[in-house]
């Protein structure tokens, strides 16, 4: 019973070096002490971390974010916004994107001038119910960034969903770039990430 108490404040001790997002759950179960928050799971690269396209200020809004990894709960094989598959096979099906998840809606959150404060009354839950990067065509491909998400927040209830390819107004990457599958698809899951805060902060924006 000790050694799970000691476990159970280690993990929570990691989480808040690098995120106040409280991570509720996991798929895995525990966290990983010895992951590189430089280089997390993708391995010879940095993670790539993109700023929202708008600004946003949250003039200090103090809140608790809750995050949840609702990805093998649910099991989903598409998500509402796109007709492609869910297949599951790119690195971000790896357990450990829900700690880069944390990260991002930290990061976005502090530059939106919002307060992490696991104190707070005021509680959003984000639950992540899908994510992927899919290589699409023959010849001519397309990456493609796909994330779901669910958020409650005071009143509201709401799916944000997103495919973004290469190309398209919001991503990063030009259509014509040229960068590796590996790359490319990195970029892109990345982006659909950005693509699902930003939804919500807009909603954010409106509510407070």
């Amino acid at each position: 019973m000790k050694k799970s108490l000691l476990l159970l404040g280690l993990f929570f001790a990691i989480q808040n070096n690098y995120s106040q997002v409280l991570i509720m759950n996991t798929i895995e179960g525990h966290r990983d002490s010895k992951m590189d928050y430089e280089y997390g799971y993708l391995p010879g690269r940095k993670f790539p971390f993109y700023q929202t396209i708008k600004k946003y200020d949250l003039k200090g809004l103090v809140i608790r974010v809750e995050l949840f990894d609702d990805r093998r709960k649910l099991d989903l094989k598409t998500i509402s916004c796109s007709p492609l598959t869910i297949e599951n096979i790119s690195e971000f099906a790896e357990s450990k994107t829900i700690y880069r998840f944390a990260q991002y809606t930290d990061t976005l959150l502090n530059q939106a001038n919002a307060v992490i404060d696991s104190a707070s009354k005021e509680i959003i839950e984000i639950h992540l119910e899908a994510i992927d990067s899919r290589l699409i065509g023959f010849g001519y491909i397309k990456v493609h960034g796909l994330c779901q998400i669910k958020v409650k927040y005071k009143g509201l209830y709401k799916t944000y969903c997103i495919d973004i390819k290469d190309g398209d107004e919001n991503s990063p990457l030009g259509g014509n770039a040229f960068v590796t599958r590996k790359g490319g698809t990195r970029i892109m899951g990345s982006a659909s990430i950005r693509e699902v805060l930003e939804q919500f902060f807009a909603d954010l924006m409106v509510m407070n």
